[in-house]
């Protein structure tokens, strides 16, 4: 099982945090590597809600979808793959540090599959986290701007 853990500490509220992190529309700004992005909420996603996507990872595009498993406004949810060439879990949980915001994603697949070679598949690992990484930088850069 591979395992990725990335956070940032934001300073705005968490519900403003929350509500950004889940909204459709912010998906493709944030996350480099996500190029199409579709969702069944509008606002906040509901339990059994559906996302669909496209991410670019080590140059190939993985068509994915997801659904939501855990919903708890504004501390945390979870989305756990329904389609995709492998299986994976995501959660964002959301933590108030005073007048600032501790958001930590998680995210887990049983195995790549070896969708990308079993020599590439521990260095895609290795880039999704750098992405992670980058993409909270991304979340922050963007929050504490506006």
């Amino acid at each position: 099982m591979a395992e990725f853990h990335a956070d940032v500490t934001i300073r705005r509220a968490r519900e403003e945090v929350f509500a950004y992190l889940v909204d459709p529309s912010s998906q493709t700004v944030w996350n480099s590597g996500l190029v199409e992005f579709s969702a069944d909420w509008t606002g906040e996603p509901g339990v059994g809600d559906r996302a669909r996507g496209t991410v670019k990872v080590a140059g190939r595009r993985i068509d994915w979808e997801t659904e939501t498993t855990e919903v708890a406004p504004p501390e945390r949810v979870v989305y756990r793959s329904v389609r995709a060439p492998f299986g994976f879990e995501l959660s964002w949980t959301l933590t108030d540090r005073g007048d600032e915001t501790e958001v930590r994603h998680d995210g887990r697949t049983e195995s790549l599959g070896s969708f990308f070679g079993k020599l590439a598949d521990p260095l895609v690992a290795l880039m999704y986290q750098r992405d992670m990484n980058s993409n909270l930088a991304n979340l922050k850069a963007i929050l504490e701007e506006s």
